[in-house]
């Protein structure tokens, strides 16, 4: 049952799985006479997945994440769309409504049911996209009806949509998608150039609002290689579509981007936030290496895009990732949020200063170990091809 403002009529819909069958009994019918069928088809499954020379750690990590699909934590609603928390409790969800910074770290969905990914893509660009090309990053309106979220846009998972609209393009190739989702999807593109780049100079500095539920002001790299990714992504649509002069403007705004982005924040190590004094807005990162500064290169090498900043660079930046930020030990480790790692367990926290100038107040949690974090910069690694440091994060993650 799900409710419309307080005091209006109450509208019902069903699971999915209510259309397809009547009743328990029914669920239980079906198994009994497909048994076989079921059986063999889940064991094909399992015998193909495992029978990879990939480390048992990452088999063993894809498949315990697969099973998410199947938990409460995802549900289908009547019409087939795939609606989900960002995770559960044991008698309730948390955090509703398919938040698209948070979904910008999963890929399962989109190889193996990519209809079903492509169902949240309906919802973010027809339902939570407003005219102005604001996108809500929570769809409340699937649950209850209401007008929408009434917060501020978060940029990295506006921005990263944008990159995984492409990817769901080149997985199924259908052409009705691209070009009915399209103007929808450049409107949200579109957005940034006059929401976050303040100045107009195509690297965003303001108001950037993330994952880490606070916004980041200045130039980062965190949010600005996912601008670089949907630019890139964007050039690409308008070559096949053959719009020549928004090709040739989301060109010239990468282009003049990238090479800004990395003059500007490129410390020699790695991708810093550029602010002029980190302790006037709270929750900003500085000169600190942050585990995320390279985000959206990982989008971009999933969707196929290459290199959003120099090869050499994002290279070093990793590299200094995996040297400061993971601990082989959490017991001299000052962590006042929520504790998932410690004693003698192995984990790359979100964000360290190496060189100093740690903020009097940081991001809440940069101090934390997030294994979505931890997976994405695994990939990253070794895209790059630094496939040990990449494999040492999986292992640790997994013990």
């Amino acid at each position: 049952v799900l409710k419309k403002h307080p005091g209006s009529e109450v509208i019902k819909k069903r699971k999915y799985y209510a259309t397809v069958w009547k009743d328990a009994w029914d669920v239980a019918e079906y198994v009994g006479k497909n048994f076989e069928r079921l059986y063999g088809d889940t064991k094909k499954f399992h015998d193909a997945f495992f029978s990879s020379t990939m480390p048992g750690y990452v088999l063993e990590a894809v498949s315990a994440t697969m099973t998410v699909l199947r938990s409460p934590t995802c549900f289908r609603l009547e019409d087939g769309t795939l609606m989900a928390w960002e995770g559960c409790f044991r008698d309730e969800g948390c955090c509703e409504g398919n938040c698209t910074h948070v979904f910008n770290y999963a890929q399962t969905t989109a190889f193996l049911y990519p209809d079903l990914e492509r169902s949240m893509r309906r919802v973010e660009y027809f339902v939570e996209t407003r005219p102005d090309g604001k996108q809500n990053f929570r769809s409340y309106q699937m649950f209850y009806g209401m007008e929408g979220q009434d917060h501020r846009p978060a940029a990295d998972g506006q921005l990263g949509t944008v990159i995984r609209f492409y990817r769901d393009w080149l997985i199924c190739g259908d052409e009705d998608f691209l070009r009915t989702f399209w103007p929808k999807v450049k409107s949200t593109l579109d957005f940034a150039f006059s929401y976050w780049d303040k100045d107009g100079d195509f690297v965003l500095d303001s108001d950037q609002f993330n994952t880490y539920d606070i916004a980041f002001e200045g130039p980062n790299s965190m949010v600005g290689s996912l601008f670089l990714g949907a630019l890139k992504a964007a050039e690409k649509i308008c070559a096949h579509l053959g719009d020549r002069e928004n090709e040739r403007r989301y060109a010239e705004a990468f282009r003049k981007g990238s090479r800004r982005l990395d003059k500007m924040l490129f410390n020699g190590e790695y991708y810093e936030q550029k602010t002029e004094d980190v302790d006037r807005v709270r929750y900003q990162y500085g000169k600190g290496c942050l585990s995320d500064q390279l985000f959206g290169q990982t989008l971009a090498h999933v969707a196929g895009l290459g290199h959003v900043l120099p090869a050499a660079h994002v290279k070093k930046g990793l590299r200094s990732i995996f040297r400061y930020n993971f601990r082989r030990g959490f017991a001299d480790h000052m962590n006042l949020q929520r504790t998932y790692a410690l004693n003698d367990e192995h984990g790359l926290v979100l964000c360290s200063w190496p060189h100093g100038g740690r903020p009097k107040i940081p991001f809440p949690y940069s101090d934390e170990v997030w294994t979505g974090i931890e997976y994405q910069v695994a990939a990253n690694l070794i895209y790059e091809g630094l496939t040990d440091e990449g494999l040492t994060l999986v292992r640790a993650a997994r013990d």
